[in-house]
């Protein structure tokens, strides 16, 4: 399902505003944004129950921590006693377990206002934000506090090495970790103590016409959601980023504004940054004339940008930034982020295979340029693109055949774009 699609539900929240997830049902519960956010609400010993259209080993696993879980939408999956029936805008508002939700007066909450209420519950509730970049970023942010010994809480839209453990609740804790989805808009009104904005580019145009509109956005998510002692760090790489940093310099009583990348004028100045075989490197100056040897498992120098602004999270959240080095060492990223497919690679001998989400030219150009590190010179790069829907493809066609051809040379840019042009049917999911 995708998270934009139309009709928009409107919450129906209860009249003294305050949320409780003690009984809550999710529409849905299957999807990467809704998973997590179930999941935390399980491992707090709340009641939960959902549907979705098919099932998962990630539902599966939901089940096994006392969750309801139901495959298909029927109106008697919603418990008469349930305290909010949580969504998104992937659901329309002829889904029957919404109509029954409005027949017994049920709150409906959407799924970033469930999110929000479990963050308020910590002192220290950081939200992920960007274009790119944002679950690999929580993800490696996440791994590092829980191996530094903070036990975080967090929701993040994609797993780590099992299915269903993108989120975790890490009880009393200060630390809440949160990937926060900009793509309808209702990143705005939700609070934080930290913000991370890995980049901003233009995307999802079923909802923004342009790049200045997702800089209009995170501003009046700033604005309204940061804290008043809170802080931003921001990619310094990003001229979406630059906007929005100047805009808030001209408030007198703007946040505190960290800086990561490779501008000479970042806070945290990545340097030397290289990806072979597998393995990414780079120094990172920190303030102070701190420096530090980055090393990843995970191919691509994008994601030495992602843990050049773990980093400086961490450092702003008082932790020990040698110690998050050392940790991020071991990180070997969430699944379909650069994913090794192990059963393909073994099965034919010399042939890496690597599954990935990308769904926008800029990702697709970032993991393109990952492979090529993998293979080496004189190496060959296979890539089967599978678009995420149609209506992406009209927005972005030309650049995903510059993107697609990168790799092979222009020679085949106007072949494959196209075919593009000639794209009338998604492959099944």
């Amino acid at each position: 399902m995708v998270e934009t699609a139309v009709p928009r539900i409107a919450e129906n929240r209860p009249a003294n505003g305050l949320v409780d997830l003690s009984r809550a049902h999710f529409i849905g519960v299957g999807g990467s944004g809704m998973l997590p956010v179930a999941r935390v609400c399980a491992e707090r010993g709340f009641a939960v129950s959902g549907s979705d259209n098919r099932t998962s080993a990630g539902l599966k696993e939901l089940a096994r921590l006392d969750a309801c879980v139901y495959t298909g939408h029927d109106a008697e999956h919603v418990p008469a006693d349930a305290t909010a029936v949580v969504f998104t805008h992937a659901v329309g508002e002829d889904n029957p377990e919404i109509l029954r939700a409005r027949r017994l007066g049920i709150p409906l909450l959407h799924r970033s206002t469930a999110l929000d209420s479990l963050m308020a519950t910590h002192s220290a509730p950081v939200a992920v934000m960007g274009t790119h970049g944002k679950s690999s970023t929580s993800g490696m942010l996440a791994f590092a506090l829980a191996r530094m010994g903070q036990s975080p809480s967090y929701a993040i839209g994609a797993d780590f090495e099992t299915p269903c453990s993108g989120g975790r609740d890490g009880g009393a804790n200060s630390f809440f970790v949160a990937e926060v989805d900009e793509s309808d808009h209702t990143h705005i009104g939700m609070s934080m103590r930290v913000a991370v904005i890995t980049n901003i580019g233009f995307d999802h145009p079923e909802n923004y016409s342009e790049e200045d509109d997702h800089v209009n956005a995170y501003e009046e998510c700033l604005r309204s959601g940061l804290h008043e002692a809170g802080t931003l760090v921001l990619d310094a790489d990003s001229s979406g980023a630059r906007e929005l940093a100047a805009r808030l310099a001209l408030v007198g009583d703007g946040p505190r504004v960290v800086t990561f990348g490779r501008s000479v004028s970042a806070d945290w100045r990545l340097v030397d940054m290289a990806s072979e075989g597998g393995r990414s490197t780079a120094v990172l100056r920190g303030p102070g004339g701190r420096e530090f040897d980055l090393a990843l498992l995970v191919p691509g120098t994008h994601q030495l940008h992602n843990a050049a602004a773990v980093i400086a999270t961490l450092d702003t959240l008082g932790q020990d930034c040698d110690q998050g080095v050392q940790q991020l060492l071991y990180f070997d990223g969430v699944q379909r982020r650069m994913t090794p497919v192990a059963e393909m690679a073994g099965e034919m001998a010399g042939v890496l295979a690597y599954d990935s989400y990308a769904h926008h030219p800029d990702e697709v150009s970032a993991d393109l340029a990952a492979s090529r590190s993998l293979v080496g010179q004189g190496g060959r790069v296979i890539t089967v693109f599978q678009p995420s829907c149609k209506s992406r493809l009209n927005w972005f066609d030309i650049d995903f055949a510059k993107a697609l051809a990168a790799v092979y040379g222009t020679a085949v840019r106007d072949l494959i774009f196209t075919a593009i042009q000639h794209f009338d049917r998604i492959p099944p999911q």
